[in-house]
């Protein structure tokens, strides 16, 4: 599995009136990075679609002067649709501070789905074997 990172440096205009990371700064980081990923896997960011933001969730704050690292690797494949989970780590700590999902859809150049053709490789990483099935349980119908 590779790793895409992108890194930014908490600044004022980031935060939130709690005086931490605003969660929409951190989204658009967030879906920032992950289509960087996407798009170096898939070799042509015109033929991408943001689809939908997965499970969000921070763990703990983020504040003024923390460095934290955006860490993103695709998990899914579908036949059209690419999922990519982001790890917001704290350089400092190596903590894990919030983390999501991503997925994106293929698309030609009317917009409509195609399918990619892309796999996953194997892996024996327990992490991202459960990172893995969390993306999966987000297209299983109910």
């Amino acid at each position: 599995m590779k790793i895409y990172n992108a890194t930014h440096m908490i600044r004022y205009e980031d935060l939130n009136h709690h005086a931490n990371l605003y969660a929409g700064r951190a989204s658009e980081w967030m879906i920032e990075a992950s289509f960087a990923a996407v798009t170096i896997v898939y070799g042509n960011g015109d033929g991408l679609r943001y689809k939908n933001t997965h499970k969000f969730d921070f763990r703990k704050s983020v504040y003024p002067g923390d460095i934290i690292t955006f860490a993103a690797k695709v998990v899914r494949m579908g036949k059209t649709s690419i999922t990519v989970n982001v790890e917001l780590i704290d350089e400092k700590t190596e903590e894990t501070r919030a983390e999501g999902f991503v997925t994106y859809v293929t698309v030609d150049n009317e917009g409509r789905p195609v399918r990619h053709g892309l796999s996953l490789d194997e892996t024996h990483d327990e992490k991202e074997k459960e990172w893995r099935k969390e993306a999966e349980s987000f297209f299983r119908k109910p």
